[in-house]
């Protein structure tokens, strides 16, 4: 049963300075949310009592987002409010039950997605597999079912040591993803390869990687001798999942929701109109001001 997760949050945002020097890319708001806690409430609908969050050394700002605030809590009650703020109310139940860690990535630790991995292992040696999400991304779904959930579902019915999820994406658009090649067994696609941000002519596939997996223990064994990827260099964490697969079965899951990119500016603008045109009340005002304003 996979109970833990990582979360990465350690890098600098530089998509979205100067903002970034104050607010974290993963704490910028999707409507009144932070895109980080669309992650973690994903988490906690599938079941996952912890959470290691991966950030930068010295940063305190999503520390301090999941810390209680009594007096909030308080003055909303004594308002009889409180009910009115249906997503804070979640906020205080994920609060109450998930575990949250906060570990560093410091200035002198190595530099690349793999590297939170081979921070966080000391708090996940005695567990059979663990979740690795991104906290600037998350899958939307429009009935708020728990897409962790469905990966979970694929990873245990199928078998696999190990999970990635992917996106079919426009050709032309390869260049932005990692894009994987699959083998087809018993209703499963399987990784075959991976492509670091391709030329169209280099593979026919148009699946995309989106960096959201179900790891075993095992991968330790790889993070901890992986060399630095030649053409990036750094350590990527595509390249342990690769090795993985050269011994061990990598599902692929695709996502029954919506890709939500909010890593820089447009994706986090388009993020913020998709969830907003689900609420009427929105939908209804930003048509008005669209029709207007163009």
């Amino acid at each position: 049963m996979i109970k833990k997760a990582i979360i990465t949050a350690a890098g600098y945002g530089t998509r979205f300075l100067p903002i970034s020097k104050t607010i974290k890319k993963e704490m910028m708001p999707i409507l009144n949310r932070p895109v980080l806690d669309y992650v973690v409430a994903d988490c906690y609908d599938a079941g996952i009592e912890e959470i290691i969050f991966v950030t930068k050394e010295r940063e305190s700002i999503i520390q301090w987002y999941y810390s209680e605030n009594r007096s909030l809590t308080q003055h909303l009650e004594e308002m009889h409010k409180i009910e009115q703020y249906r997503h804070f109310l979640k906020f205080l139940e994920i609060q109450e039950n998930i575990r949250f860690r906060f570990v560093e990535q410091t200035q002198y630790d190595q530099y690349g997605t793999a590297i939170p991995v081979k921070i966080a292992q000391k708090y996940l040696q005695n567990e059979e597999a663990f979740l690795v999400l991104m906290g600037d991304d998350f899958i939307y779904n429009q009935d708020e079912s728990s897409e962790v959930t469905r990966m979970i579902k694929t990873y245990e019915e199928s078998g696999a040591k190990a999970l990635m999820t992917c996106i079919e994406v426009p050709r032309d658009e390869l260049e932005k993803y990692g894009v994987v090649e699959t083998q087809l067994k018993n209703t499963y696609h399987y990784l075959t390869n991976l492509f670091e941000k391709p030329k169209p002519d280099q593979t026919l596939s148009n699946l995309a990687n989106i960096s959201k997996y179900i790891l075993p223990t095992e991968v330790f064994d790889i993070v901890n001798r992986q060399k630095k990827n030649p053409h990036f260099g750094e350590y990527l964490i595509t390249d342990t999942v690769l090795e993985l697969a050269q011994k061990h079965d990598v599902v692929i899951h695709k996502p029954q929701g919506k890709y939500l990119d909010g890593g820089d500016i447009l994706g986090w603008l388009k993020a913020n109109l998709t969830i907003a045109w689900d609420d009427p009340a929105l939908k209804k005002e930003l048509s008005k001001f669209i029709q207007t304003s163009l």
